[in-house]
């Protein structure tokens, strides 16, 4: 625990963790600054209402605005460890040989390649760059498809119109999916408009839709929706996500599985 600390000291060190860990959690922040959850609360809501930070279900993330999202590797750093636990569990529990298989070009998603070499005869196909590349470990057992269309060089992931014509008459077992944001009333969201698109063509083109879904994203809003939260046959996410939204979903329909 850190000695006492003036507000404005220990909302600099807020600032300071989310810039090394991605994300923060009110719970271990009251642990160690030494003051209640709503005094953690009452710092991060002052750190939203600047602009410097996104509320999320009992936490926070980096800031982000409609249309401005994080670059890659900054995406890799939110949440690393429960990302690479439900890579793995999707990859282990939610895959059979013999399947094609949709994965989009985000990073839990991508975390999926190095936990898919004990299948064979897999087809994957993907719209990222460094998941394609991933991928390569599985050749020549398995093969990798890459959608092409226009680089985007924030998330290093194609889109535009290419990408729907090469999906059209794709007929694929599952996709495996990720977003920024979920809430009940508007779905999984996208910051990015091109990237909502192509997820949709993928989507229209699997037979299953499952989502990897970290903690952080529970509640959060972006610019487009991608799905509607019962258009998803399967969540997977941590045990930081609220339950009550766990309960909604699966009144949906929806087949969550916790890890």
């Amino acid at each position: 625990m850190l000695t006492a600390m003036t507000a404005t000291q220990r909302r600099a060190e807020i600032l300071r963790e989310l810039e090394q860990a991605g994300s923060v959690a009110i719970t271990a922040l009251s642990e160690r600054f030494g003051v209640s959850d709503m005094t953690v609360r009452r710092d991060l809501e002052a750190l939203q209402a600047d602009g410097l930070i996104q509320r999320t279900y009992g936490g926070a993330i980096p800031a982000g605005t409609p249309g401005i999202e994080p670059g890659y590797a900054a995406k890799q750093r939110i949440n690393a460890a429960q990302k690479s636990r439900i890579a793995r569990y999707a990859a282990e529990n939610l895959v059979t040989e013999g399947q094609v298989l949709l994965l989009e070009g985000g990073t839990t998603v991508t975390s999926m390649a190095r936990h898919l070499t004990a299948h064979r005869g897999l087809t994957v196909i993907t719209n990222g760059l460094y998941t394609a590349n991933a991928l390569r470990e599985l050749m020549p057992e398995a093969t990798v498809m890459s959608t092409g269309g226009i680089l985007r060089d924030i998330s290093y992931t194609f889109v535009g119109p290419s990408v729907g014509a090469f999906l059209r008459d794709l007929n694929a077992d599952t996709l495996f999916v990720s977003a920024t944001g979920l809430t009940l009333r508007h779905g999984f969201t996208d910051p990015n408009p091109l990237e909502a698109q192509v997820r949709r063509w993928m989507a229209e083109s699997a037979g299953r839709i499952v989502a990897l879904l970290d903690s952080s994203k529970f509640g959060v809003v972006s610019t487009t929706t991608v799905a509607a939260a019962a258009e998803i046959d399967v969540l997977v996410t941590d045990e930081g996500a609220p339950e009550d939204m766990l309960d909604a979903l699966r009144e949906l329909g929806v087949d969550v599985r916790v890890v």
